[in-house]
């Protein structure tokens, strides 16, 4: 009788124990997890800036594009040539 019980009781600390033991490995889990993301995004941030400064390093020695605000629609307005008109949509007959 005496054994019953002291199995019985160690049975119960077991089923109170365990759940608190998995609780505790699941939020070192979720912890490393959230550490390796942050990592992640880190070292995203870290190769996006260095792609950002090579590029603006290549564009100084060589501009390609550049970057006037002053438009000139004259050349555009004097260009020779006929004005086409929208004929508006088909109509089936």
């Amino acid at each position: 009788m005496r054994t019953l019980g002291l199995l019985t009781g160690i049975l119960a600390a077991g089923l109170f124990i365990a759940p608190a033991g998995a609780a505790d490995h699941s939020k070192k889990v979720r912890r490393e997890s959230q550490d390796s993301d942050m990592q992640r995004a880190i070292e995203f941030q870290r190769n996006e800036d260095r792609a950002a400064a090579r590029q603006a390093r290549l564009e100084a020695r060589h501009p390609s594009v550049t970057y006037n605000n002053e438009a000139n629609r004259e050349q555009q307005e004097t260009l020779p040539g006929r004005k086409v008109g929208d004929p508006g949509p088909k109509v089936k007959k």
